[in-house]
């Protein structure tokens, strides 16, 4: 089975203050077959009323509307206590940003520069609970990151070279089963040099490990 895909419909809510964006992303979500958008809306505020009406997998977030915003929602949907997934859809490539989102709750963070192709495989994601965030993005402050360590300036200055690749790849969304491909090497390895890093870098999980990236990238 291709673990790209989930067995069950993502169901997804849509949140921009951009009409047109807001139609032509619910259009372009509705061909996919795997794929649910159960609603859409420009106001913060009624989404939260939404969220609570459909329950969605995943919930779609722009970081800049009128009102509450991005940033402003995904505090207020994870005290719902609902198991819905963030994945902020923003034009922002800044790592401030980035940082703040996942802080925020935030499962995913994908640009609107990005594909639909990385959105998809972006929403795939976030609905299997893992943590995805855009490829270029990703190179930037992972690249930042590992000239530090270099230096020995940085955390991941304990990393091996190995593990540091790791880091490259846990950055870009890859799941173990596709990092074993990439690296050339097993999922049960894969498991060990992900455990290693989060041990070395004080993380519990791939999604806190992410966000100690991030918090690395902004010292």
């Amino acid at each position: 089975m291709n673990k790209d895909y989930i067995t069950e419909p993502i169901s997804i809510i849509i949140v921009d203050d951009h009409m047109l964006f807001r139609q032509s992303l619910a259009t372009m979500l509705a061909n996919i077959p795997e794929i649910e958008v159960v609603g859409t809306t420009g106001d913060g505020r009624e989404s939260l009323r939404l969220l609570d009406r459909l329950k969605p997998t995943v919930i779609i977030l722009d970081i800049s509307m009128p009102g509450l915003g991005g940033l402003d929602l995904a505090p207020r949907i994870r005290e719902t206590g609902l198991p819905t997934e963030i994945l902020m859809l923003s034009m922002h490539d800044n790592s401030n940003y980035v940082y703040r989102a996942f802080k925020a709750g935030c499962r995913g963070y994908v640009l609107k520069s990005d594909s639909a192709e990385e959105l998809q495989r972006a929403i795939r994601a976030v609905a299997r609970k893992e943590t995805y965030l855009s490829p270029g993005i990703a190179s930037d402050f992972i690249d930042h990151l590992l000239a530090k360590a270099e230096t020995g300036d940085s955390p991941t200055s304990l990393l091996t070279p190995r593990e540091q690749e790791i880091c490259h790849l846990v950055a870009q969304g890859r799941t173990t089963d596709q990092l074993a491909t990439d690296l050339c090497i097993s999922p049960k390895t894969v498991r060990v040099h992900v455990a290693n890093v989060m041990k070395k870098l004080s993380c519990q999980s791939r999604t806190e490990l992410a966000l100690r990236l991030q918090e690395m990238e902004n010292f």
